[in-house]
């Protein structure tokens, strides 16, 4: 028996165990009993790999039941089970890794990446993904480095990935290097023209330092992706804050179109998400400043629609209805405020106001 084989079935009978002791727990119903009776689609895959239990892609299709149904732990042990079967598809180690990740355990999945990179250390999706799990295990000691350290040996093996590039950005910006973090960004859009989310994190990088080609870049962002909620709110959120600065430098014609162009941009991201309630918190701030008061109120009330516990909403939509000297209602809306962040000093200040005057 091989060094792999023996590692994929010694965690196979690791999460066997595990779920014997939770089976012991709970004598009324094990696991497959009820995972049976509650997932649809399983009694019939169950019944496909009574038939034919030596097939491994059976085991990554009950895995990736499993998972939709977020039992993590019945998917991964059915994942080693296929790799026990068949030590050599990448796709099992690579969705094994991933289901890793959503079981809050880098680590293992660390480990994992460093069995397939043994099978085939050619094959770069596995250092990216060995990559984004050091990237995010902060219990693991120096993990940016040992991220940067996979990427680097990936680029070695295949310099045109761009997915390569477009981590080594993430880690960089994570270490606060943004001109290495933009370069990195950058060459993967130059590998590839239509990667998102490369371009939205230029912008935002840009934006942070007051540079004009942050819009270019979100821009890019918008053209090659059909819904890019992401860089509309990104770029409507720059466009108010620019906005809102030329008006407190009393540039007030200047800041009128600029806010405008913000208001335009809020609504595209509502198009795309009619349930992104900082895009309405966005256009009605941006009403609300160009003294559209009755518009920001009607923006507000629907930010409060799609998220009934965002006490900031109900704070700026009652300062619109204290404008609009609907003062019993600003009251409410001030109290609704409280009774759901009672901290908020700002709602308690307009309340106990109101509650004094006449």
């Amino acid at each position: 028996m091989n060094r792999i084989t023996l590692f994929l079935l010694t965690l196979t009978v690791t999460l066997a165990a595990q779920s014997c002791k939770q089976c012991k727990k709970d004598k009324q119903a094990p696991l497959a009993t009820q995972d049976t009776l509650h997932i649809p689609g399983l009694q019939e895959i169950n019944a496909e790999i009574a038939r034919d239990s030596t097939n491994p892609f059976l085991y990554f299709k009950r895995a990736q039941l499993y998972q939709a149904n977020d039992q993590l732990k019945s998917a991964l042990t059915d994942m080693f089970i296929a790799l026990s079967l068949d030590s050599l598809r990448p796709e099992f180690y690579l969705y094994a890794a991933e289901l890793f990740k959503q079981s809050g355990e880098p680590k293992r999945g660390i480990a994992l990446m460093d069995k397939a990179i043994t099978t085939d250390s050619l094959h770069t999706p596995y250092y990216v993904k060995a990559a984004e799990l050091a990237y995010i295990d902060t219990t693991l000691p120096n993990n940016f480095t040992i991220a940067l350290q996979y990427l680097n040996t990936a680029i070695g093996k295949d310099p045109q990935n761009a997915d390569i590039y477009f981590f080594k950005g993430n880690v960089y910006k994570e270490l606060k290097d943004t001109l290495k973090a933009i370069s990195n960004f950058q060459t993967a859009t130059e590998l590839n023209p239509r990667y998102y989310d490369a371009y939205v994190q230029i912008g935002l990088l840009l934006k942070q330092r007051n540079d004009k080609n942050a819009v270019k870049y979100l821009d890019n962002a918008i053209k090659v992706k059909e819904k890019p909620e992401d860089a509309l709110y990104a770029k409507a959120n720059m466009l108010k804050e620019e906005g809102l600065k030329l008006y407190d430098s009393g540039k007030t014609d200047e800041a009128v179109p600029v806010l405008l162009k913000a208001i335009d941009a809020f609504k595209e991201v509502i198009r795309v998400n009619h349930r992104n309630a900082e895009a309405y918190m966005g256009a009605a701030f941006c009403y609300y400043q160009l003294d559209s008061v009755q518009m920001a109120y009607q923006y507000y009330d629907m930010a409060i629609k799609v998220a009934p516990l965002y006490a900031g909403a109900y704070f700026s939509k009652g300062l619109c209805a204290e404008d609009l000297g609907k003062k019993s209602e600003a009251m409410m809306l001030y109290q609704n405020c409280l009774n759901i962040d009672p901290n908020f000093t700002r709602a308690k200040e307009h309340l106990e106001q109101l509650r004094r005057t006449p």
